[in-house]
């Protein structure tokens, strides 16, 4: 896009808000400023998702285990 001869008022009128370059033409980046977007901090497709943590399963399990047992105690 040949940015580097523009002043900032140019680039702002430009590529901000009511610009005159459609959205089509701009980079992901140069969206993001337009709608004031702020940039991704984390890489999304290898991110940690906050699993490992199996307590609560664990304890379903237990619980129903105990349930199990204590109906069949129960119907003797």
């Amino acid at each position: 896009m040949g940015d580097d001869g523009l002043s900032a008022s140019e680039l702002r009128q430009r590529f901000h808000k009511g610009g005159s370059i459609p959205d089509s033409e701009l980079s992901a980046q140069q969206l993001r400023a337009r709608y004031a977007i702020p940039s991704n901090s984390r890489d999304f497709s290898t991110r940690d998702t906050g699993g490992g943590d199996n307590s609560m399963l664990i304890i379903m399990v237990v619980c129903a285990v105990l349930g199990v047992g204590a109906l069949m105690f129960l119907m003797k």
